[in-house]
């Protein structure tokens, strides 16, 4: 077995496991980002940063609460379903089938990318876009 073949077995065995593990210490792992406190971003302007609902949205999608995750921060689901199409996309590369679920086209990339910005700064303009207190 050559070297890209075992590293790409490694990630297929490797990722679940972390995943496992992420989840089966999510209280823990939960416990040590309220070390952060609040945004300090939202604490001196009073609007949304980018980032503002981030660790409500892991908490969400780590109780297995997808709605609630995206109401949050969409970027965290967003992040994980493109995760997870890179690596079914990888499980078919292992088995010896080459199969495409994700986007290639840098234009789709850079179109979510500036509706992700909208939603940004829209989420400061109308308040049933904030993050969920």
């Amino acid at each position: 077995m050559d070297k890209t073949k075992r590293l790409k077995v490694a990630v297929l065995i490797g990722v679940p496991v972390l995943l496992l593990l992420a989840f089966i210490f999510r209280d823990f792992l939960l416990r040590m980002a309220s070390v952060w406190g609040p945004c300090m971003f939202h604490e001196v302007t009073g609007y949304h940063c980018p980032g503002c609902g981030n660790t409500r949205a892991v908490k969400a999608l780590l109780h297995l609460h997808p709605i609630i995750s995206f109401r949050n921060n969409p970027i965290i689901l967003m992040l994980t379903l493109t995760g997870l199409g890179f690596y079914t996309e990888l499980v078919f590369d292992v088995c010896g089938k080459k199969v495409s679920f994700m986007p290639k086209n840098w234009v789709f990339w850079v179109v979510l990318l500036c509706l992700l910005l909208v939603f940004y700064v829209l989420r400061n303009i109308f308040p049933v876009l904030a993050p969920i207190s």
